[in-house]
């Protein structure tokens, strides 16, 4: 079959690997109809995350149909359209039974090589899902899979992270970072009841497509953010910032940003493996911060109901429809700032 295998830094290259198999009894193999390629996916591309070894499929976006099963899967069956979580879960763990599946202590991440688990990725025209009843979820009907692609990790990533800041209905809301993750937020925080939507972005054409979801746009490349937000706030901040770009400089702006006694949650993917926390500013205002991964099976059954409502329409951040062939120009264009979302047409 054909997949996208890691080469080195910056390079990718479509080649023929052996189809997976049913290892286990939990298994179920996906012939994958969509897959795309993740702002986080430019960390290894970029050579940032160790543990990729040549060779490896890359991915862990898709939806696809699925052909075979274990014997001990009840939830899906073959022929089934299905969605794909990003990070795999057991289930059965003591961290699962908690509901802390993307902290499974038998997890990983597909396509994202030694330290996440070894598992191969969806990048392909076959995927082997372990414990695919815990993994998969069945697309309602008449959804595409193009809009339902979105739900298996950067929706609901953005979805999780508006849900754990505590958002309420009437706050305002500030989102550093108008990639796709970030738009994905913008939609979050206005579904889930924001009065008010700030989008910071220093790249104006992303900015200006926040604006176009009905968000506040901010160019930090042209003005100062923080004198932008307090203006339109009155000197107070933001209930609620959002961080999806990952790094030091912007979870620093989401300090200046964010009202006492406010909230933050990062969700941005950093390779960084420390940071100076600002202990007394957040000691004497009161903020509290979160970080961490996405748990996405927590929230994959609220944004499958949220775009098969129309209520969140994801596919407004993508900008290029390539087949799974032209891979190693989407990472291209992606990495280059060139792309905002791609989506891969398998088989």
């Amino acid at each position: 079959m054909k997949a996208v295998q890691y080469k080195d830094v910056e390079s990718v290259m479509v080649g023929d690997v052996a189809e997976p198999t049913i290892n286990t009894p939990d298994d179920v193999l996906v012939r994958v109809t969509r897959a795309a390629i993740c702002g986080s996916d430019l960390h290894l591309y970029r050579g940032h995350i160790p543990g990729m070894a040549p060779g490896s499929i890359m991915g862990h976006e898709y939806t696809g149909i699925v052909a075979a099963v274990g014997e001990r899967v009840r939830h899906v069956q073959v022929g089934d359209r299905v969605v794909g979580t990003f990070h795999v879960a057991c289930g059965a763990c003591q961290l699962c039974r908690l509901g802390q599946y993307h902290q499974c202590s038998h997890g990983g991440v597909l396509g994202y090589g030694l330290a996440f688990g070894d598992y191969p990725g969806s990048q392909a025209e076959m995927v082997r899902v372990p414990w695919g009843d815990v993994n998969l979820r069945k697309i309602p009907d008449g959804l595409p899979d193009e809009k339902a692609i979105f739900t298996g990790d950067i929706l609901t990533t953005a979805y999780g992270a508006v849900r754990n800041s505590g958002l309420q209905p009437g706050e305002t809301c500030a989102v550093i970072g108008a990639g796709p993750v970030g738009m994905m937020a913008v939609m979050a925080a206005q579904v889930m009841g924001a009065a008010r939507v700030f989008s910071i972005d220093r790249d104006s054409r992303r900015a200006g497509a926040a604006e176009s979801l009905g968000a506040i746009p901010v160019d930090s490349s042209r003005s100062n953010p923080v004198r932008r937000v307090m203006q339109a706030t009155g000197g107070l901040g933001v209930d609620v910032v959002i961080e999806a770009v990952g790094g030091p400089p912007t979870l620093a702006l989401a300090f200046q940003l964010v009202r006492g006694g406010g909230r933050i949650a990062a969700v941005g993917v950093t390779a960084e493996a420390q940071w100076a926390f600002p202990l007394m500013t957040a000691l004497t205002r009161d903020i509290t911060f979160r970080i961490g991964l996405a748990n996405t099976h927590r929230d994959i059954d609220a944004t499958l109901n949220l775009v098969a409502a129309g209520r969140i329409d994801p596919t407004t951040v993508v900008s290029h429809r390539l087949p799974l062939e032209s891979a190693p120009e989407g990472y291209r264009l992606f990495h280059e700032q060139r792309a905002d979302k791609v989506l891969l047409t398998v088989g």
